[in-house]
C-alpha cells in the first residue's frame, strides 16, 4: 500500500471512531439511540462481570476493529477481512453473554454453602449485616465477589432488605433471588433465622442433586432418540450395499414412492415426537 492510501486508511478509521464517539455521546436519531441500548446491555454484563473495562470501551474497540477491516477490504478486496468484521460485530457481546451465564451457575451451585456459613454465623451473633460481612472471605469466588459488594452497600447505610433485594436483581437468578427474599422475610416476621438457613440450605442441595439425575436421564434419552433416528438410514445403507437391486420397487414404481413417502413422513412425526419428550424443562 502506499503512504497516500496509508494515509486515507487511517483518517477514514478516525473519522468513523470520532463519528461512533459522537453518535454515542449525544445519542440523537435512532442509531444514536440503538448505540446507546446496545452500550446499555454491555454494560450490564461489564458490570455484573466486575471486569475493568465497560460497555462503552466495548463499543469503541468494536468501531475500531470493524471499521478497520471493512477500510482494509475496500482496498484488498479479501473476503477475509468481511469475516473478521462479522467477528468483531458478534463475539464481544456473545463472549460477556456467555461469560454472564457462567457466571450466574457458579453463584447458582455456590449458593448452599453459603447460606449453611450464614447460619453458622447468625449461632454467634444476631446482626444479620455482621453475619453476613463474617463469610465475605469464608465463601468461595465469585459468591464473595458478591457478598462484598452486599457488605459495601450496607456499610454506606443501604438498609438491609433494599441490599438484598438489589443484590438479587443484579445476579438475576432465580434461587439466589428467592434466598435473599427469604433471608428479608425471614428477618421481618421473626423465628430461628439460622435453622430456616439450614433447612433451605438442605432443600438446595437436595434440588440439585435430583436436577443432576434429570439431566443425565434426559441426556441419555436424547443420546437414544439419536440412535434410533440413525437406525433406518445405516439399515437401507447396509442393505443397498449387499444387493444394489433390493429398492428398485420403492424407487421406480409409483407405489413404492408412495411406500417411501409414507415412511419418511412416520420417520419425521416419530423423531418429533421422541425429541419433545426427551426437551424436559428442568
Amino acid at each position: 500500500m502506499t503512504p497516500l492510501l496509508l494515509s486515507a486508511v487511517a483518517f477514514l478509521v478516525a473519522g468513523l471512531s470520532a463519528s461512533t464517539y459522537f453518535t454515542m455521546s449525544t445519542g440523537g436519531g435512532i442509531l444514536g439511540r440503538a448505540l446507546l441500548s446496545y452500550q446499555a446491555r454491555l454494560e450490564r454484563h461489564t458490570s455484573f462481570l466486575l471486569v475493568t473495562y465497560g460497555g462503552r470501551d466495548v463499543v469503541r474497540v468494536q468501531s475500531l476493529a470493524v471499521g478497520a477491516c471493512l477500510v482494509l477490504f475496500l482496498s484488498i478486496q479479501h473476503v477475509v477481512l468481511v469475516v473478521l468484521a462479522l467477528v468483531f460485530t458478534v463475539l464481544p457481546p456473545f463472549a460477556l453473554w456467555k461469560r454472564h451465564l457462567a457466571r450466574v451457575t457458579r453463584l447458582e451451585s455456590q449458593l448452599d454453602t453459603w447460606l449453611l456459613m450464614l447460619a453458622n454465623a447468625l449461632k454467634a451473633t444476631s446482626s444479620v449485616g455482621e453475619a453476613i460481612a463474617s463469610t465475605a472471605k469464608l465463601v468461595p469466588r465469585p459468591f464473595s465477589e458478591e457478598v462484598d459488594l452486599l457488605v459495601k452497600e450496607l456499610r454506606l447505610g443501604v438498609p438491609l432488605h433494599r441490599a438484598l433485594t438489589e443484590a438479587g436483581a443484579r445476579i438475576g437468578s432465580g434461587s439466589v433471588s428467592g434466598a435473599l427474599m427469604m433471608i428479608v422475610v425471614a428477618r421481618q416476621t421473626g423465628g430461628d433465622l439460622s435453622n430456616t438457613l439450614e433447612r433451605a440450605a438442605a432443600a438446595l442441595r437436595e434440588a440439585a442433586r435430583l436436577e443432576g439425575v434429570l439431566r443425565t436421564k434426559t441426556a441419555e434419552g436424547r443420546g437414544q432418540v439419536v440412535v434410533l433416528s440413525l437406525v433406518p438410514f445405516v439399515l437401507c445403507i447396509v442393505i443397498a450395499w449387499l444387493d444394489r437391486s433390493w429398492f428398485d420397487p420403492l424407487v421406480h414404481q409409483s407405489y413404492g414412492r408412495g411406500i417411501l413417502g409414507a415412511c419418511a413422513l412416520a420417520w419425521t412425526m416419530a423423531a418429533l415426537w421422541a425429541h419433545h419428550i426427551v426437551g424436559t424443562e428442568l
